[in-house]
């Protein structure tokens, strides 16, 4: 029997990526997904032991770089064909340059820059070749073209960041045929999102799962929406 295609979910102990482990497995995937504390990740528990032998968790933590630079050796010889760098934080509750220390700064950029390009780079070569995909979570917040309305701003600046590295990684994948999105979930009802966003989490993963569906093999770096539409960078 064919194997089945498989996704790797970092960031996947609540929210988006428990939502989109959960997607993606009832779409026949095997799921590993990571956790910051996976003795502490209960759904993420319950969600694995309903589906024995397709969901596996591993610990990572994507402020620690000896987490990052050894995670590759925790992998199994699967091939990836998702992989998905959900993992972020909302960065100092004040949002503003104009109160925040250096210690604030770097450790927003770290995590949702820096850290999530740097383990792709350390896994691209666990991406299958031609129809694998390598998504990041980031944000219409990330647009700078968009960015009409001000506020949030360290939080806008750490996914323009992200966006721009990892449009540096596309262009440094050296004959790699893989696709690379940068992926806005939408305004979800998580904790980061608030009781007042405006979509639940199912409708988000769903339209995640179905662009990542329509863009394998596409072998472009997009910005691009749940529901499928393109965001100006």
């Amino acid at each position: 029997m064919p194997e089945s295609p498989l996704a790797l979910i970092v960031g996947a102990n609540r929210g988006l990526g428990l939502g989109l482990a959960r997607e993606l497995l009832q779409r026949g995937f095997g799921v590993i997904a990571t956790a910051r504390d996976p003795d502490g990740a209960e759904e993420l528990a319950a969600l694995a032991a309903a589906h024995p032998g397709k969901l596996s968790i591993l610990p990572l933590d994507l402020a620690i770089p000896a987490d990052i630079d050894g995670f590759a050796g925790r992998l199994d010889a699967r091939m990836l064909d998702v992989l998905f760098v959900n993992a972020g934080v909302a960065g100092p509750a004040h949002r503003s340059t104009m109160e925040a220390t250096p210690e604030e700064v770097g450790a927003l950029m770290f995590v949702n820059a820096v850290a999530p390009v740097r383990l792709a780079r350390l896994l691209l070569d666990r991406v299958r070749e031609g129809s694998g995909i390598l998504a990041f979570m980031s944000s219409l917040m990330g647009s700078v073209e968009a960015n009409t309305a001000g506020n949030h701003e360290l939080y806008r600046a750490s996914k323009a960041a992200l966006n721009s590295l990892t449009r540096g990684l596309f262009a440094t994948l050296g004959g790699r045929r893989i696709t690379v999105l940068s992926m806005h979930p939408g305004w979800v009802r998580t904790d980061m999102g608030g009781a007042q966003a405006p979509l639940d989490i199912e409708t988000s993963v769903r339209g995640l799962a179905d662009v990542l569906a329509r863009e394998a093999g596409s072998l472009r770096h997009g910005f691009i929406d749940y529901a499928g539409a393109e965001i100006p960078w």
